[in-house]
C-alpha cells in the first residue's frame, strides 16, 4: 500500500533570531579580546623601556581605532536588530559575511600596527571595513525592501535611513582605500571622522522623521476628534 507523504505548505528557509544574534555576540566578544594580543612592545634592539614604550604609540592608536569600530557596528547591531522580526537564510548569510570581515579586524590592525607608515597597510585595513560596510548595507538594503516581511513593526522610512547611513559609510571607506597611497596620517584621521559624522547625520535625519510622524500622529489625532465631534453633533440632531 502506497503511503501518502505530508505535504509541506511553507518554506522551511526561516531561521531563530535567539540564537542568531548569540552567535553575533559571541564573535564580537572574541574578536575584541583578539585585539588586545596585539598590544606588545615592539621587537627592536634596545633595551630603553621609554623607547619601547613610545614604539607602542601607533599600535596603542590603531587598537583604540580599531576596538572602536568593533564596539560601534555590536552597539548599532543591537539597537537596530530589535527591527528584525523574522529572518530568512538570505539574511542569515549576509550576518555571516559580514562576522567575517568583522573577525578579519584583528589580522587588518596587526598589519597596521606593525607597519604603521606603510600606505598598503592602511589600505589593509580600509578595505576590511569598506567590505564589512557593504555587507550591513546590502543586508538593511534587503530589510527595507522587504520590511513588510522582516519588519513589521518598523517604519520602512527608518529602515531606509539605516541603509543610506551605511552606504555612505561605505563610500567613505572606499576613498580611504585611495586616500591611503596619498597620505597615510589622513587616512587615519578620515578612520575616525568619517563614521561618526555620518553617523551624526543619521541621528539627525531620524530625529526629524520622528518628529514628522509625531505632528502626523497629532494631527491625524485632531481629525479625528472633529470627525467624532462633527458625528456626535448629526447624532444629537435626530
Amino acid at each position: 500500500m502506497k503511503k501518502n507523504l505530508p505535504l509541506v505548505s511553507e518554506p522551511t528557509n526561516y531561521v531563530n533570531l535567539e540564537r542568531l544574534v548569540f552567535l553575533v555576540d559571541g564573535v564580537f566578544a572574541i574578536t575584541m579580546t583578539l585585539l588586545v594580543l596585539e598590544l606588545r612592545i615592539p621587537e627592536a634592539n634596545t633595551t630603553n623601556l621609554s623607547q619601547s614604550l613610545l614604539a607602542m604609540v601607533p599600535r596603542l592608536y590603531i587598537y583604540f581605532i580599531a576596538f572602536y569600530s568593533i564596539a560601534n557596528h555590536w552597539v548599532v547591531h543591537q539597537r537596530m536588530f530589535r527591527h528584525i522580526t523574522t529572518a530568512d537564510s538570505k539574511m542569515l548569510w549576509l550576518t555571516i559575511l559580514g562576522l567575517l570581515f568583522i573577525t578579519l579586524i584583528p589580522a587588518s590592525t596587526a598589519i597596521v600596527g606593525r607597519y604603521p607608515t606603510e600606505k598598503l597597510a592602511a589600505a589593509c585595513f580600509s578595505t576590511n571595513s569598506f567590505l564589512q560596510g557593504m555587507t550591513v548595507w546590502i543586508f538593511w538594503a534587503y530589510v527595507t525592501k522587504h520590511h513588510a516581511q522582516f519588519a513589521v513593526d518598523s517604519d520602512p522610512r527608518l529602515l531606509g535611513i539605516t541603509a543610506q547611513v551605511w552606504f555612505i559609510i561605505s563610500v567613505g571607506w572606499l576613498i580611504s582605500i585611495l586616500l591611503s597611497f596619498v597620505n597615510v596620517y589622513l587616512t587615519y584621521t578620515s578612520w575616525i571622522l568619517w563614521p561618526n559624522l555620518v553617523a551624526v547625520w543619521g541621528n539627525h535625519q531620524r530625529r526629524t522623521l520622528l518628529s514628522k510622524r509625531l505632528k502626523e500622529t497629532v494631527k491625524d489625532g485632531k481629525k479625528k476628534s472633529k470627525v467624532q465631534e462633527n458625528a456626535g453633533r448629526e447624532i444629537s440632531t435626530l
